[in-house]
């Protein structure tokens, strides 16, 4: 009976709490969110026990209701504990019967209180007060987290009041973006739910909202997750990579140090990288891994598209990890097989842009069609000119960023130089003009540069070279520099040097071209070009040594030198190797080398007529390592004509030198002689220290007379270079000639010449020293050295014995030196 009467007094209070609790929501609605305050669950609500809202409400037998744990537990704690823990009634057992009409009326209850209190946040969020608007937003984050909130939000229009909300500093703005994310963290199957929200996200400008608040420190987590939340919707994918600044700003949150936000930027470039735009987007702000992907994926129309965009792309190096993707790379080149000349252009575009990373030659290189089919192109009559033309300014480039080892380990490379491409490419330029020509002369000059097979080639195709001789008559500049650049190239360093048309009178034309171009030429780069090949044309041959001597080439090396020297305003002392015009300089003097060979009397007597020789010898101070190389080689050539003098028997001897004046001794040798223009020798003209009167002659030279051998001396210091080499050179023609010997070595011991010596022993290079092991043996032989000096002599001659080709010249000078006996076995 007890039981019954209680279970009807709670069907009593199940049918209050509709009446009560519809009182409650008026004065909620009617007076905000104070009012709602007030409102607490009925006594019969909480448990007993723990004073706390039941949610599994349970009945003993006397007919009281508990949480069933609360219960459980109050009767586990003892065998005494079997009275209601509210009345005290004994109970015959501890049964416990759900409540299940309490439970419908607690679950009633609480569904009208979050009822209220969502309404109760709804009028705070759209008071005017920021203080209840602050509030009532905290409170509706919390109602958001259940879907069924979401339709209701959207459907009172507070989308619109959360952007607003973003807009104004007052707010807590993370706490807007938490409520924007659960609005579009909905459920996918109910789709009308679904446009509802959409729209109203879209109708309140949220999304550009959320992108503002992506910059701002702090909030990037929060406005990430919401975008995050909306990209996944494909109707919104649109408005999202099409809002301003979105994608570069997820780009950049890809880098950031929080993992969280890196990987939501990521997520969020992902779901919208189905859109073509939205992906090249991301690549023009530098990421690129969605790029590729899609490049792989498309059709053709859509990889010509992207690749069109790539070349307007900045790149940096960081971006070409991604892109030398092998399928990527292979991809792109496949476009060279299309019947699309815009896909063609697109392709070759691309390629030359990658091309400027040395990782990206390399991944090109290595996929093996790609130098087929550029020459594909390029052999193919069909093509168009431009296209041509790019594919050669692509190999050109492939070509000049390959190591010399790689000619020889990339297929494609090895193709390019058959016979048969050369041939290629040497026809077209015969063939084509302008432009095109000069990007086929490029491709042939970088190819050649690496290539002794390429240059082999060329040399022997004698059409080729008249072709090439030809273009420098009468062509457009850029054309001319070009086969000049080619000409340079296959000469350098060949044993036959420059090669020449055979027919004699193309031949002739060919050197009188050249000896005008240097002369008359206002580009520096054309005579620098010029000045170089004549400095390589072949030696023995009358008929260019002809015509070189009666051109005006060698006064032109004489202007081109003084105009740098120091002394005359050109300023080679500061920067000579920075300057655009030391390029100049030095192949002028490699020309000049031609005109002081001994073979060459009439070359090198046309050269004593100038006042060059004090310019030279500042050259060996102020120059750079390849003028002063030129100008030491051009001094030794020279200063030959002194040691054959003095080899005659022209020196003088002391009591000759007391009874005849220098100029009356010479004229008795050279009758015809007139005074010597930069020498000129006086009755007061001292004799030379060496070689006496025998090297005042016009034409002849002498180191000591135009104070070369200090500065020959001090460019021994430049043992890297050939600097030394060439200036030990020089030096030896004072060390030729027993009779001049004692003096020519007191000279260089003056000018600090052992210390020098002894440099280039310890640090230069192996042929450099050899010759100066050579040069200090004789001098060992007519000077004593410093009990310091011996020492260092010593410890770098000993180390030199490690040497195998120089350890039995160094054994001969220790073995002069006293320092190792005759019978070492090193001899």
């Amino acid at each position: 009976m007890e039981v019954q009467k209680k279970q009807g007094e709670a069907v009593q209070v199940s049918q209050l709490i509709g009446l009560l609790y519809d009182t409650e929501m008026v004065r909620s609605v009617e007076s905000g969110s104070a009012a709602r305050e007030d409102q607490q669950p009925l006594s019969s609500f909480r448990c007993p026990l723990s004073n706390k809202v039941m949610t599994d409400p349970v009945a003993i037998l006397c007919g009281h209701s508990f949480e069933r744990s609360a219960i459980q537990e109050y009767f586990g704690q003892g065998d005494y504990n079997n009275k209601c823990p509210k009345c005290g009634c004994e109970l015959e057992a501890m049964d416990l019967t759900p409540n299940l009409l309490l439970r419908s009326s607690i679950d009633e209850w609480k569904h009208r209180d979050l009822d209220s209190r969502f309404q109760a946040a709804v009028l705070g969020i759209k008071s005017g007060d920021h203080s209840t608007q602050n509030k009532a937003l905290e409170e509706m984050q919390h109602f958001m987290q259940m879907p069924k909130y979401s339709l209701r939000v959207a459907e009172q229009g507070l989308t619109s009041s959360f952007v607003e909300i973003l807009k104004d500093t007052r707010f807590n703005a993370a706490t807007a973006l938490k409520c924007l994310f659960y609005l579009a963290k909905y459920d996918d199957h109910q789709k009308a739910r679904n446009k509802i929200m959409e729209e109203a996200i879209v109708e309140a400008g949220a999304i550009r909202r959320i992108v503002k608040h992506l910059c701002k420190s702090g909030q990037e987590s929060d406005a990430l997750s919401v975008l995050l939340e909306l990209s996944k919707k494909e109707i919104l994918i649109d408005k999202i990579g099409n809002a301003i600044d979105c994608i570069p700003i997820l780009v950049s949150l890809v880098e950031n140090n929080n993992v969280e936000v890196s990987e939501k930027a990521q997520a969020v470039l992902c779901n919208i990288s189905s859109n073509t735009h939205f992906v090249v987007k991301m690549a023009g702000a530098g990421h690129f891994q969605p790029f590729v992907a899609r490049f792989n994926q498309g059709p053709q129309e859509t990889r010509a598209w992207m690749a069109t965009a790539l070349t307007e792309m900045p790149l940096k190096e960081n971006n070409i990890k991604d892109l030398k993707d092998k399928e990527f790379i292979h991809n792109l080149i496949q476009m060279l097989s299309s019947s699309i000349p815009a896909c063609k252009s697109a392709c070759l575009k691309s390629i030359q842009k990658l091309l400027s990373y040395h990782k990206m030659v390399k991944r090109l290189l290595k996929d093996s069609v790609t130098i087929p089919y550029l020459l594909v192109l390029i052999s193919y009559a069909g093509s168009d000119l431009s296209l041509k033309q790019e594919a050669a300014e692509i190999l050109a480039l492939l070509v000049g960023a390959s190591k010399d080892r790689e000619l020889q380990k990339y297929q494609g490379l090895q193709e390019l130089q058959s016979e048969h491409n050369v041939s290629l490419l040497l026809q077209h330029v015969a063939s084509a003009d302008g432009q095109t020509k000069i990007q086929f002369l490029h491709l042939l000059v970088e190819l050649s540069y690496k290539s002794e097979t390429a240059r082999n080639l060329i040399r022997t195709d004698e059409d080729a070279i008249a072709r090439l001789f030809s273009s420098i008559r009468g062509e457009q500049p850029a054309v001319r520099r070009w086969a000049m650049k080619l000409i340079n190239c296959i000469s350098e360093g060949h044993p036959d040097g420059v090669p020449l048309p055979p027919n004699s009178p193309e031949k002739e034309t060919a050197i009188i071209t050249l000896a005008a171009i240097f002369t008359n030429s206002s580009d520096i780069r054309e005579r620098s070009s010029a000045a170089r090949i004549i400095s390589q044309l072949p030696n023995n041959d009358a008929i260019i040594d002809e015509i070189l001597r009666k051109s005006e080439v060698l006064k032109s090396i004489h202007e081109v030198i003084c105009s740098m020297d120091g002394e005359n305003g050109g300023g080679i002392a500061t920067s000579a190797a920075a300057r655009p015009d030391a390029c100049l300089l030095e192949n002028a003097l490699a020309a000049l080398l031609r005109y002081t060979e001994p073979t060459n009397p009439e070359l090198k007597r046309q050269l004593g007529k100038l006042e060059m020789y004090p310019s030279l010898v500042r050259i060996l101070s102020r120059g750079s390592s390849l003028a002063k190389q030129h100008t030491a080689m051009a001094l030794a050539q020279l200063s030959q004509s002194t040691r054959l003098l003095v080899s005659n028997g022209t020196t003088m001897t002391s009591q000759s030198r007391k009874s005849v004046t220098p100029l009356l001794y010479v004229m008795k040798f050279f009758p015809n002689s007139g005074g010597c223009c930069c020498l000129a020798p006086s009755a007061s003209t001292s004799l030379c220290s060496i070689h006496g009167s025998a090297c005042a002659e016009r034409d002849t030279f002498c180191l000591v007379k135009v104070d070369a051998v200090k500065p020959l001396v001090q460019t021994l210091s430049e043992v890297e270079s050939g600097v030394a080499e060439a200036a030990l050179m020089a030096l030896e023609t004072l060390l030729i000639d027993h009779a001049t010997l004692s003096r020519a070595i007191s000279t260089i011991v003056d000018s600090e010449g052992v210390v020098a010596f002894l440099q280039v022993l310890e640090k230069g290079s192996s042929s450099a020293k050899s010759k100066a092991l050579d040069l200090f043996q004789k001098i060992l032989q007519h000077t004593h050295m410093s009990e310091q000096t011996f020492q260092r002599s010593e410890r770098i001659l000993i180390q030199l014995l490690h040497d195998t080709e120089l350890k039995k010249k160094a054994a001969l000078v220790l073995r002069q030196m006293g320092v190792i006996p005759e019978q070492s076995s090193y001899f």
